[in-house]
């Protein structure tokens, strides 16, 4: 799926089908005689869809190969590294970020703010906007390094500066702060328009800490100080801890509104674009992982689990490799925004760090459990899984005990697992097995040309501050040490 472009919005047709095929929301009050405004309702169900669409589309989907979940059943050429490693970001800051934006901005105003309350409690509105707006400017800086933030999307802003990854940081954490002090989970009127989580606002608070906790984790190599302050300060009960515990988008039975991986496996290549890579079956068969079933389905002529050659430049048969598991690549399969296992991997890396109390082996043993319940896998198979050495937690080596469980749990979902990889090391991965001898798996995605033609003096002020000063995805963002 290429990623969605500039002035990319779903249309209010989607919207509506969605807001009926997929929850049971009260008709709306809403008089387009008296207000031109579209209701935010309508606007939460079109930014949630455009960010994951275009988060959990193609972006993902590279860090999915560049951490070997997947390989390229016909064409290598991403698997081997050799496009030229630029994305563009311009269809989040102009859909789902700047639909968020607008709801805050409705909420916000007297003139707006009584009307538009009939979707959903005022402060809730904008608590869930912002945290929104928190995960996808995560994921973005995550993937590119520095970028447009505190001037992003404003009229008296044409040029926004790019911000340093680290102020960007600073401005999501003080932001979900911000969004929580706000959630009220018990309001008079309801949240409506919200896919990921009903208007349940008790998960979207949940969701906001262990956003907090993904965050503080990713600055343990870059500033070993502030991850401790910040992992002290939150609240791992106030987080996902059960194999209960997730962030889900859902999807549809119809074309439009399919599982990304699904439209480009069944859709946009014809079919089969995307194998299991042989790097993460082996792992998986090495240990007898019962989550594999999930993970994967069988091949059709062995019925054996068989990853693709990561990066080979022949093309490969459909029959002979696993493909990705209809639980994760069906077309009602929900995307995955976030389980209760990684926060409870990132409790024990805490725990192990010494930054929190507590026994990070049996937290560690959690987060196996809690994933494996979350991938159906019964209570005998886990214990048997737990058992094995391979798998049983070394204090004196947990970089790779926790990489290589963590990198398993975080299974297509792309954007984490390569950020988690490129942040412990582990598991140690090779460049795909097309790729020149001098290459590297990528650490980000440069920036798109249309930057450079509309906002030139502030990308390559950005550019500059790498060591390299080159605008490449062999640079690395500001807390990949």
């Amino acid at each position: 799926m290429k990623i969605l472009q500039n002035k990319w919005l779903l249309t209010l047709g989607i919207v509506a089908a969605l807001l009926t095929a997929c929850r049971d929301f009260e008709e709306m009050n809403y008089d387009p005689n008296k207000t031109s405004e579209v209701p935010t309702s309508a606007l939460l169900t079109q930014a949630q869809a455009n960010l994951v669409y275009n988060l959990n589309g193609e972006i993902a989907q590279l860090g999915a190969q560049y951490v070997q979940y997947f390989a390229q059943l016909d064409y290598p050429d991403k698997s081997n590294y050799l496009d030229e490693g630029v994305s563009s970001f311009n269809g989040i800051y102009l859909g789902g970020l700047t639909d968020l934006k607008e709801i805050i901005s409705l909420n916000t105003e007297d003139l707006s703010k009584e009307r538009v309350s009939q979707f959903g409690d005022n402060n809730n509105q904008i608590a869930v906007a912002k945290i929104l707006s928190v995960w996808a400017y995560h994921s973005m800086t995550d993937v590119w390094g520095d970028l447009p933030y505190y001037q992003a999307i404003s009229p008296d802003y044409l040029m926004p500066v790019y911000d340093t990854q680290s102020d960007v940081y600073d401005g999501l954490l003080s932001e979900l702060n911000d969004a929580q002090a706000l959630i009220d989970t018990d309001p008079v009127y309801e949240l409506k328009g919200d896919l990921i989580f009903d208007g349940a606002m008790a998960k979207w608070d949940a969701f906001a800490e262990s956003l907090k906790i993904r965050m503080a984790m990713r600055l343990t190599e870059v500033d070993d100080a502030k991850a401790k302050t910040l992992l002290q300060g939150v609240s791992f009960d106030n987080a996902f801890s059960t194999s209960s515990d997730y962030a889900h988008f859902v999807h549809l039975a119809t074309e439009a509104e399919g599982n990304p991986l699904w439209i480009d496996n069944e859709v946009s290549a014809g079919g089969d674009y995307f194998a299991c890579a042989n790097t993460f079956i082996d792992v998986l068969n090495a240990v007898s992982d019962p989550r594999i079933g999930a993970f994967a389905n069988p091949t059709a002529n062995s019925g054996a689990y068989v990853g693709m050659v990561y990066g080979q430049e022949e093309a490969g048969n459909a029959d002979d490799v696993s493909m990705p598991g209809d639980q994760y690549a069906s077309q009602t399969a929900p995307t995955i925004l976030m389980t209760a296992a990684e926060i409870l991997f990132a409790k024990a890396e805490a725990i192990q760090r010494g930054y929190i109390t507590g026994d990070a082996e049996a937290v560690y043993e959690q987060a196996i459990r809690v994933s494996m319940e979350y991938n159906g896998v019964g209570e005998a198979d886990i214990t048997t899984y737990l058992a094995q050495a391979e798998v049983q937690y070394d204090a004196s080596n947990w970089r790779e005990s926790i990489g290589v469980q963590k990198w398993i749990a975080l299974f297509n979902q792309g954007i984490q697992g390569w950020a988690e990889w490129r942040r412990l090391d582990y598991p140690v991965l090779s460049p795909g097995a097309g790729a020149s001898p001098s290459a590297t798996i990528p650490r980000r995605r440069a920036y798109s040309s249309n930057e450079y033609t509309t906002n030139r003096l502030n990308v390559e002020a950005a550019v500059a501050r790498f060591s390299s000063g080159k605008d490449t995805f062999n640079e690395r963002v500001w807390w990949d040490k």
